[in-house]
């Protein structure tokens, strides 16, 4: 691959497989399914990172311009999309952008009531209509969320979803589905109140903590 500079305007010409090998070249682990997006995110991060004594690298803001002095990451791609990357067989973090369009039109909106994350599971890959579902409201400031996840489940799939007023509601975006590995018996009692023995591999990944910090701040419930 060409040794081109790592600008948003470069990036934005590379295929997904040509991310991903450039990622590789820097040396970034990228997980299956992960949006581009969030490629070109680390990639431009790391050019930021460079030390200074390194080749010089430009990078672009979103008007095409190059700064005097390189700011933070791009807040937004000006997209509306979604994406979930499992953490652990229970725990899911899910990351979304809406576009400035978007954006304004719900803000002006009369008839919005709120916006909710959906989590959809179903029974196989290939099922159109969920086995269940649920809720959680967010803000329009907010882009990003941390989800449990009930056990026993196969497939999962988390939409954003305007919820109007006259109880009408539209898919804003959706994610991919996503194949849950099965979950180790031991977090269908992981409830308030209870004490879970979490394997020490586990235990490693944060789990216990999440658990904990998860119902001390968030309202998401799930009954049996």
């Amino acid at each position: 691959m060409e040794n081109n500079a790592l600008t948003l305007a470069h990036l934005e010409t590379l295929s997904s497989a040509d991310l991903i090998a450039l990622a590789d070249d820097y040396g970034i682990d990228i997980p299956d399914n992960l949006n581009r997006r969030f490629i070109i995110g680390e990639l431009l991060e790391v050019a930021q990172d460079m030390p200074a004594e390194s080749e010089p690298v430009q990078v672009m803001n979103e008007q095409g311009e190059f700064p005097e002095k390189s700011g933070e990451l791009p807040s937004s791609f000006n997209e509306t999309e979604i994406s979930v990357i499992l953490r652990n067989p229970a725990w899911a973090f899910v990351y979304w952008d809406i576009s400035a369009d978007g954006v304004k039109k719900l803000s002006e909106s009369s008839r919005l009531k709120n916006l909710l994350l959906r989590v959809l599971y179903f029974e196989n890959e290939s099922e159109t209509n969920p086995i269940e579902y649920f809720d959680l409201q967010i803000s329009l400031e907010d882009r990003e969320q941390y989800i449990l996840l009930e056990p026993g489940k196969k497939f999962f799939r988390v939409d954003l979803v305007a919820l109007f007023n006259d109880g009408s509601s539209d898919n804003l975006t959706i994610s991919d589905r996503i194949r849950l590995p099965e979950t180790p018996a031991i977090f269908s009692k992981a409830f308030p109140g209870q004490e879970v023995d979490i394997p020490k591999i586990l235990e490693v990944s944060g789990m216990k903590k999440l658990l904990k910090s998860h119902y001390e701040k968030y309202r998401q419930s799930f009954v049996d």
